[in-house]
């Protein structure tokens, strides 16, 4: 079959051929390309049982195109990308690469959409970022946090190649970043920005991260609440982030050693626009069955995101964790 130059996968730009339900490059899930076509993606239920929405009469799962969607189902670590139902094109991007069940590394950016093409960005943010993780996640001997930091510099180093698109007025290409290396119950996170890391276990959620945004940071002073800052119109504006204009701070890092097992969670703020505290998306995983996987964790979550808005690009990995 030919290619389709015009078909691109969202994960790592990879030529398409019409049809592909998986990229060839990277090995990402494609949905399917019309959403009103072939049986529900999560129950199997025949087209003919969706409501006007989309939704599958059955179990209730949104139908997403291939321009809405894509999933990458890694058995112990899986992510869920969406365009969102506002924005013309998502401008997240993720990479996931798994050694082993205890051995991975993820990465989530989002692009900065007041900044020239943010998602080239993002993605060329997480290939960089995630190629140097890799190289972790095989060798114990490199020293994790280390390696985090390095991961973040390549990230920086991409952006600053990226192209800026014609515009009015010049905004060099930016985006965020998170990242989580996992070896062996230990996880290092690193990030830039305002994407953020969760961990869930049997004893609750935690935030792992603290946003690099003029809201946290006015919270942190004591010079606002944060029902305050909620109203703010400044409460995205971030004061860090991946690209050539950033400030010259270093990335944030943090350490968790497991002894339970959980899920870890990083993502984009489409979703924790609707789900301001850890306490909330705790409550939407617990209400899953106890038994599911990565990828119907971050379905769902990615789900719940369309359910209360999709203003923004949503973008989830789910990691599952055994100490």
């Amino acid at each position: 079959m030919s290619e389709v130059t015009e078909l691109r996968c969202p994960a790592c730009d990879a030529p398409l051929a019409q049809g592909d339900r998986f990229c060839e490059q990277c090995g990402a899930r494609l949905a399917e390309e019309e959403p009103t076509a072939g049986n529900c993606r999560v129950c199997g239920a025949e087209a003919s049982a969706r409501d006007a929405e989309g939704r599958c009469s059955v179990c209730g799962a949104r139908q997403r195109g291939a321009a809405d969607r894509i999933e990458l189902d890694l058995a112990v670590a899986a992510a869920v990308s969406d365009r969102g139902l506002v924005h013309h094109r998502n401008e997240d991007a993720f990479q996931l690469d798994v050694v082993s069940e205890r051995n991975l590394a993820v990465v989530v950016c989002d692009g900065i959409s007041s900044a020239s093409a943010g998602n080239v960005a993002a993605r060329n943010a997480a290939k960089a970022a995630a190629s140097i993780l890799s190289l972790a996640t095989a060798d114990p001997s490199r020293d994790a946090r280390a390696t985090t930091e390095e991961a973040i510099d390549a990230a920086h180093g991409a952006v600053e190649q990226v192209e800026w698109t014609t515009r009015t007025q010049r905004v060099d290409p930016s985006c965020t970043l998170v990242s989580a290396l996992c070896r062996a119950g230990e996880i290092v996170i690193g990030w830039v920005g305002d994407s953020r890391a969760y961990w869930v276990d049997s004893e609750g959620p935690c935030q792992l991260t603290a946003d690099d945004s003029w809201a946290q940071e006015t919270i942190a002073q004591g010079l606002m609440t944060p029902e305050q800052a909620a109203r703010s119109p400044f409460l995205h504006s971030i004061t860090n982030w991946v690209g050539p204009d950033a400030p010259e701070r270093p990335p944030r890092l943090t350490t968790l050693r497991a002894e339970r097992p959980g899920h870890l969670v990083l993502c984009t703020d489409g979703l924790w626009n609707y789900l301001a505290t850890p306490a909330e998306l705790g409550e939407l995983i617990e209400r899953l069955p106890a038994e599911a996987a990565p990828a119907a964790i971050a379905r769902a979550l990615t789900d719940v995101a369309l359910d209360l808005g999709g203003r923004d690009n949503i973008t989830v990995a789910v990691v599952e964790i055994k100490p």
